[in-house]
C-alpha cells in the first residue's frame, strides 16, 4: 500500500437511518459506530473514520458522518477535508429534511466531487425506487451532484456494492492532486490514549506534510510538542501529506490539555483569533431576511464556536443574497484565509448559511472602514496586486511589510514579490525601507500635512525659529509610525524643503520675524554677550535686561537667537555666544591634541577666565559629546579628534 500516494477523503452525507454506516461497513468491513451510546440508539452521533481499498489497489479514507438533526454539528467536524461526498437516500423514505440540510452544507463547503447512492432497494419494488431516484434528480439539479454518477444498493444483500466501489475509483481520477508545499496544520477532531503510546490525536492534514519528530505548535494554546508516531489506516508510518487522514501520537501533552477544534500546525505559522473577516451566503431555503449582529453557531474545520455576525455594508440579508460579514467569536479559533465555514442558527438549530474565510484578525468593523468591502472583494477575487494595494490603503499611515501581507492574506510569495515590485516601480506603493512600504496617496497626504503643520506653526509663531519633531507628530497623529514620520522628514530634508537641527525643524530659509522693540533686544543682547567673551552672562546682568526691556519681549527673543543657534545656553542658564563658544573649542581642540587631556585648572590660563565660569562650559561641551570626562581630565570625543 503507496501511503504517500494521491491521498483522498470519502465523506458520507444523508437524513438519519439511510444506511450511511451499514454502506462504509460494506465497502471496509469496518464498523463506524464505535460509541456504545451509537450501538445503543442504532445512529452514528460521532463521525466514524475508516479506509477503503479500491479495485486498482488504492487506499482512501472514509468518513460516516451523523444524519440525525441534533448532531449535525458532529457530521461538520467530520466532513470538513472531504474531497467526494456520497449522498445517501433510502429508497424506502426519498429525500427528507437532513437530506436538504446535508446537501446545503456539502454546497457550502464547496465539495466538488459526488456519487448519489439509492439505499436499501431490498424493502421497497423497483417503482419506488424509481420515485427515489427521480425526487434525488430533482433535488440535486444545479448542484456539483447534477452530473454525479447514481448507484443503487441494498446493506442486506450486497448488491451495488461493487459498482459503487469502482463509481469511487473513477471519481477518485478526478480529484486534482493536492499542494503539499503548504505550511502543516490539521485541525483536531478525536483526542484519546493507548497504553503504552500515551495521548493520540486524529484529524484530516488540512495542509502541508508532517514528519515523525516534527516539533508542532498546538493553537491557540501556544503549546510546542514533538510528534512521537503517525498512523495512517492502522499503519505506522514516518511521514504524512495533505489529504490523509491521520492518528498523531503527541509527546509530552495530556488529554486535559487537548480539545477538538484545535490546530496542530508550524509552530509560529498561524495567527488564532477572536475576530474574521468573511463572504457569506444566505441559503435561499431560508424562509425570512436575517438581521445584523445576529448571535449565531460558527462551524470551521473541527471548531464550533457561538459568535455574533456583523454585516458590512448592510442592515439586512434576503434568503439566497450574498454579502461581506465580520465574525466576533466568544472563543479563539485558528483558520487560514480562504477556508470554508457553515453558520447555524441557535435555538432552533438550523443551517442557514456559510461562505468564505477571507481575512484573519482583522480591527473591529465600524461604519468609517469605507475601504473594507472593496479589500474584501479583492480578496475574494484574489486579484493579487489589488489585495496587495488594499491592504496597504487600509492600514493608512502604518507600513506595511511583504512577508506580513503574504502571511495575513496568504498569498504566493512570488506571485506578492512580483506585483510588490511593479506597484513599487509604477508608484502606487512607496518604499519606505526595504519591504515596508505606504501607499503613494497616504505617503503624500503626510508629507503635504507636515509641511503645512510646520508652516501654520511658523505662521502663528512668527518669532520663533523652529519646532521639536515631535511636537509636528502630536498635531497630525501620534499613531504615526515613528520610523515612517523620520524617513518622511528626511526626505523633505534632502528635497531642501525643511531644514532639521537637533531634533527640531522650520521650513527651509525660514527667518523669525521681531518687530521694532525685538531687533533692538536682539542686537543688544548679541552685543552684550560678545562683550563678555569668554565669560558667561551673569544672572544679575540679565535680570536687569529682563527688568529693562520687559520679560516676556526678552525671553521671546532669546528663543529665536538659542534656535539661531546665536547664543548658547549653558547647564546653569547662563548665556554665552556662539562665536565665543566656537573659540573655546577650538582652543580646547588644539590644546588636547597637544598634550593629550586637559583639566579646569590648566584651562583657566588659556582663555584667561575663572574655575567657576568654565567649569559650565565645559559640562555644556560634554553634554553635545565635544568633550568626555575621565576622572579630573577632558579628551576629545573620538569623532572630534
Amino acid at each position: 500500500m503507496n501511503l504517500l500516494q494521491k491521498n483522498i477523503v470519502v465523506g458520507t452525507a444523508g437524513h438519519v437511518d439511510h444506511g450511511k454506516t451499514a454502506l462504509v461497513k460494506c465497502l471496509t468491513g469496518i464498523d463506524t459506530d464505535r460509541l456504545k451510546e451509537e450501538k445503543e440508539r442504532g445512529m452514528t452521533i460521532e463521525p466514524g473514520f475508516a479506509y477503503l481499498k479500491l479495485p486498482s489497489g488504492s487506499v482512501v479514507s472514509i468518513v460516516d458522518v451523523p444524519g440525525h438533526e441534533r448532531f449535525i454539528k458532529n457530521l461538520l467536524r467530520g466532513i470538513s477535508g472531504v474531497d467526494i461526498a456520497i449522498l445517501v437516500v433510502a429508497a424506502d423514505d426519498g429525500v427528507m429534511p437532513q437530506t436538504h440540510e446535508h446537501l446545503d452544507i456539502l454546497k457550502i463547503l464547496n465539495i466538488q466531487h459526488g456519487l448519489i447512492v439509492i439505499s436499501k432497494i431490498d424493502l421497497v419494488d423497483e417503482e419506488l425506487v424509481n420515485m427515489s431516484l427521480d425526487e434525488v434528480k430533482d433535488l440535486v439539479k444545479n448542484t456539483f451532484f447534477e452530473n454525479a454518477p447514481i448507484r443503487t444498493f441494498s446493506a442486506k444483500t450486497v448488491e451495488g456494492i461493487t459498482e459503487i466501489q469502482y463509481a469511487i475509483e473513477e471519481i477518485s481520477k478526478q480529484v486534482i492532486d493536492k499542494d503539499i508545499d503548504d505550511i502543516f496544520r490539521m485541525p483536531i477532531d478525536r483526542i484519546f490514549t493507548i497504553p503504552g503510546f500515551g495521548t493520540i490525536v486524529t484529524g484530516t492534514i488540512a495542509s502541508g506534510k508532517v514528519r515523525s519528530g516534527d516539533t508542532i505548535e498546538i493553537y491557540p494554546t501556544g503549546k510546542t510538542t514533538s510528534i512521537r508516531n503517525i498512523q495512517i489506516h492502522n499503519q505506522w508510518i514516518n511521514e504524512s501529506i495533505k489529504g490523509h487522514r491521520v492518528g498523531i501520537n503527541l509527546a509530552g501533552i495530556k488529554p486535559n490539555e487537548l480539545s477538538r477544534g484545535m490546530v496542530l500546525g508550524k509552530p509560529q505559522s498561524m495567527i488564532s483569533t477572536h475576530i474574521i473577516n468573511a463572504q457569506f451566503h444566505y441559503l435561499q431555503s431560508n424562509k425570512n431576511h436575517l438581521s445584523d449582529r445576529i448571535k449565531v453557531r460558527f462551524y470551521s474545520g473541527t471548531s464550533e464556536v457561538v459568535g455574533r455576525m456583523v454585516f458590512i455594508d448592510k442592515k439586512r440579508l434576503e434568503p439566497g443574497e450574498t454579502c461581506f460579514v465580520q465574525l466576533r467569536l466568544e472563543e479563539k479559533i485558528t483558520p487560514l484565509p480562504y477556508d470554508r465555514y457553515v453558520i447555524r442558527t441557535l435555538s432552533p438549530m438550523k443551517t442557514i448559511g456559510g461562505g468564505v474565510i477571507l481575512e484573519i484578525n482583522p480591527r473591529k468593523y465600524r461604519p468609517i472602514h469605507t475601504m473594507l468591502a472593496e479589500h474584501l472583494l479583492s480578496l475574494e477575487k484574489r486579484n493579487i496586486g489589488k489585495m496587495i494595494e488594499t491592504f496597504i490603503i487600509k492600514e493608512r499611515y502604518k507600513t506595511v511589510g511583504l512577508s506580513e501581507i503574504v502571511e495575513k492574506i496568504r498569498i504566493p510569495k512570488e506571485e506578492a514579490r512580483d506585483s510588490w515590485e511593479r506597484m513599487v516601480k509604477e508608484g502606487s506603493i512607496v518604499l519606505i525601507e526595504n519591504d515596508f512600504a505606504i501607499h503613494k496617496e497616504h505617503y503624500n497626504y503626510l508629507k503635504d500635512t507636515i509641511l503645512e503643520k510646520i508652516k501654520e506653526y511658523h505662521t502663528n509663531n512668527p518669532h520663533i525659529n523652529d519646532i521639536s519633531q515631535e511636537d509636528i507628530r502630536s498635531k497630525i497623529s501620534l499613531s504615526l509610525n515613528q520610523r515612517l514620520y523620520e524617513t518622511i522628514l528626511d526626505r523633505l530634508k534632502n528635497e531642501k524643503k525643511i531644514e532639521i537641527n537637533q531634533g527640531r525643524i522650520k521650513i527651509a530659509g525660514f527667518r523669525p520675524a521681531l518687530n521694532d522693540k525685538q531687533k533692538r533686544i536682539y542686537q543688544y543682547l548679541d552685543k552684550i554677550c560678545r562683550d563678555y567673551h569668554f565669560r558667561p552672562l551673569p544672572l544679575n546682568v540679565f535680570a536687569n535686561i529682563k527688568e529693562r526691556f520687559g520679560e516676556k519681549e526678552v525671553e521671546t527673543v532669546l528663543r529665536a537667537m538659542i534656535a539661531e543657534r546665536k547664543l548658547i545656553r549653558l547647564n546653569n542658564d547662563r548665556l554665552m555666544h556662539s562665536q565665543a563658544v566656537d573659540e573655546v573649542k577650538m582652543k580646547l581642540r588644539d590644546y588636547i591634541v597637544k598634550n593629550g587631556k586637559v583639566t579646569i585648572a590648566e584651562f583657566v590660563s588659556v582663555i584667561g577666565v575663572g574655575r567657576t565660569q568654565i567649569q559650565p562650559i565645559f559640562d555644556y561641551l560634554d553634554s553635545i559629546r565635544f568633550t568626555i570626562r575621565i576622572g579630573d581630565y577632558r579628551v576629545l570625543y573620538k569623532d572630534k579628534q
